[in-house]
């Protein structure tokens, strides 16, 4: 792990345990249940892509509450390709404001978590694949609106870092012709993508009793 990657779980950790430390068991309990779609940019050659996915929140505390999802995105590389992305992870999110979740205003958080990935690139013209598994950690920052009192819209911008083998594509031109190159590495890199997801949530009750 390099030194950047090393400073990214850091800071991921720090997020993560600030919000364990400032919870309060008043709110705890809360699921909700929701759909995603995220973008994800700087991904290969500079295409980005897109998917959805499914998601839901446990509640631990007034100020903080953990996100478990998971998400497919495909991206069109120019054409030449295309690479699929698999998510399966959790965050925890801590609440800027003192009152989060209120009825008509936003709410917003910062996050941080941790996800297992499997990313496959094709290249069209020769058939070549290549594919990997990893582990990534992701942080960033968010908002909710709650519409209602059970249901809200919540956007978040994070930054995701893998953490296992390099597998990245980019193209080459001979003349007028562009060719698809893939590059896979068994040592960590530096890549990472910027990802927006845009959910919708519904409050469907407590899983424990209110203490």
């Amino acid at each position: 792990m390099n030194q950047l990657q090393k400073t990214f779980l850091f800071l991921a950790i720090f997020i993560v345990n600030s919000a364990v430390f400032a919870q309060s068991k008043n709110e705890s309990g809360q699921f909700f249940l929701g759909v995603r779609s995220t973008s994800s940019l700087f991904t290969d050659a500079g295409s980005p892509g897109s998917g959805i996915g499914g998601q839901f929140r446990i509640r631990m505390g007034k100020r903080v509450n953990t996100e478990w999802f998971a998400d497919y995105l495909t991206t069109n590389i120019q054409n030449l390709g295309y690479r699929r992305d698999g998510h399966i992870g959790w965050s925890v999110l801590f609440y800027l404001s003192k009152e989060p979740l209120q009825l008509k205003k936003i709410s917003p958080f910062l996050i941080a978590g941790h996800c297992f990935d499997y990313t496959k690139v094709y290249v069209l013209a020769d058939k070549k694949t290549e594919d990997r598994w990893s582990s990534a950690v992701q942080m960033g920052i968010g908002t909710h609106y709650n519409v209602t009192e059970k249901f809200d819209i919540s956007l978040t911008t994070q930054y995701m870092n893998h953490l296992g083998a390099d597998l990245h594509s980019h193209i080459e031109k001979n003349g007028d012709v562009k060719e698809l190159k893939i590059e896979k590495h068994g040592s960590a890199g530096l890549e990472g993508h910027l990802l927006i997801t845009l959910s919708l949530n519904y409050n469907l009750g407590n899983l424990w009793r209110k203490k």
